[in-house]
């Protein structure tokens, strides 16, 4: 692969799950006060217009294998062994070290530069990917930038616009020089108050993915837009029709027969108080590679589908490429007099640490192998479920709609804030009958599940989109 056209044309980040990141600063930064190191594998996530390096496996070094003397440097034995394994597990070669000194994100100096040059030129020749080399600050504030052969076989780096720690909840550490804060203006002064300046310097430098754009993705990305966010995904492939319009926010009746994308597009940016609005948008399914591309593009992701192969991909998504999705769906049921039954919407962030989408039976399995098969688009196969299948259950109304995309976003806002407590919401339901609002923190995912089982693993096993 060539590597120097891919980082022309493509940002570069990295990404860890909260458990690797509480294992490598216990290694790192020492009580000693001297550097650190260690090897580490890593996995490709490759968006449409970013590469992100996930750090799957954390190899800590053996007695021998690195000399502490103030400074850090490994032996050779050592460099070779990890060369070895990651070429077993088709993984590239990161290699991170402390600086115990210094706080925020990190540049480097002369010794680091040399030492990750040399470095790379083992690793890429043994496993044929480039080397990632990451920085931890005294503060947990990581940096990182990924080596590659550039034009002309020169050896080249690139520094990564952020680095994010995921896991029950979202940290990012983002590189300044590469992706400044975006300065509030007078329109977000309260928005600002209540979250707090350094909050939402990370909040507005988040790129956002919002698939679905019906009534509640419509919704959510009102919100998103008046709140400062400058960078939107929009996926859906639909578009705008007469039913749609008692609740479809920012569409007209001039709207019918508009791709959703544009409707919505036009909405963000007349609701947008963002000094850098940035909106891509695309009118496919998730499934659709190109789709599926641009959601890893995204920091975080709002499931506004309603139907199961949608959320089958995101959950996937979620854990194998730790991008975490917030979910909602809301169910319906009439009796028999088609008098209303009961009315819940239900919430919930899909991330490393949380259970997923499927052990939470926001959608069963077997829904999305019948709408693979183009089922829950048959009208007579619909039609022919008893009266009251979940698959019937997809009534829904402006109230409802808008409650629930509030409720995402202010999962969004937990998940990134650290302003609530406990730590995070749990799986949050709305019953509108009682009015009464639940959480349940109960729920894990079982031991056998795939998704949990298999956290930053990218697509390296198997890959989902056609």
């Amino acid at each position: 692969m060539e590597y120097s056209k891919t980082f022309k044309q493509k940002s570069f980040s990295c990404s860890l799950s909260e458990s690797i990141d509480i294992n490598l600063k216990q290694h790192l930064l020492r009580e000693d006060g001297q550097e650190d190191l260690t090897f580490a594998l890593w996995i490709p996530s490759e968006g449409k217009n970013r590469y992100t390096a996930i750090i799957k496996e954390v190899i800590i070094p053996e007695n021998g294998d690195r000399n502490v003397h103030g400074n850090v440097s490994y032996n050779y034995e050592y460099l070779l062994r990890v060369c070895r394994i990651a070429l077993k597990k088709g993984c590239g070669v990161a290699l991170l070290h402390s600086h115990p000194i210094s706080s925020g994100w990190q540049g480097m100096s002369e010794d680091d530069e040399s030492t990750e040059m040399k470095t790379f030129v083992n690793a890429f020749s043994t496993t044929s990917l480039p080397f990632v080399g990451m920085t931890l600050g005294n503060d947990g504030y990581w940096s990182s930038r990924i080596w590659y052969y550039g034009k002309n076989e020169t050896i080249a780096y690139k520094w990564s616009e952020s680095v994010k720690v995921v896991g029950k909840n979202l940290k990012p550490f983002f590189n300044d020089r590469v992706l400044p804060a975006i300065k509030p203006n007078g329109q977000t002064i309260r928005t600002v108050n209540v979250w707090g300046e350094d909050n939402n310097d990370d909040i507005t430098r988040l790129k956002i993915g919002i698939i679905g754009l019906g009534s509640v993705g419509s919704v959510v990305c009102e919100m998103l837009a008046r709140m400062g966010i400058s960078k939107f995904v929009l996926i859906d492939f639909d578009t705008v029709e007469e039913h749609n319009l008692d609740r479809l926010c920012g569409a007209f009746k001039t709207d019918i027969g508009k791709r959703k994308i544009d409707v919505i597009k036009r909405n963000i940016e007349k609701s947008s108080t963002s000094n850098d609005l940035k909106i891509e948008k695309i009118d496919k399914h998730i499934a659709d590679e190109a789709a599926y591309r641009l959601s890893l593009d995204c920091d975080v992701l709002f499931s506004c589908v309603d139907k199961p192969w949608g959320r089958y991909i995101l959950n996937h998504i979620a854990y194998a490429h730790l991008i975490p999705v917030i979910d909602g769906g809301i169910s319906i049921e009439f009796d028999n007099n088609k008098n209303l039954n009961f009315a819940d919407w239900t919430v919930h962030t899909a991330t490393p640490g949380r259970p997923c989408l499927h052990c939470l039976n926001a959608y069963h399995s077997s829904d999305v192998e019948l709408e693979k098969q183009g089922l829950l688009e048959d009208t007579s196969y619909i039609q022919g479920l008893p009266d009251n299948h979940h698959l019937k259950n997809r009534e829904n109304i402006s109230p409802f709609s808008f409650n629930l995309a509030s409720m995402e976003v202010l999962h969004f806002m937990a998940l990134l804030t650290n302003l609530v407590e406990p730590e995070y919401y749990g799986e949050q339901k709305y019953r509108f009958k009682h009015g009464f609002l639940s959480r349940n923190y109960e729920i894990k995912c079982a031991d056998h599940c795939d998704f949990a089982n298999n956290i930053g693993i990218g697509d390296s096993i198997f890959k989902l989109f056609i």
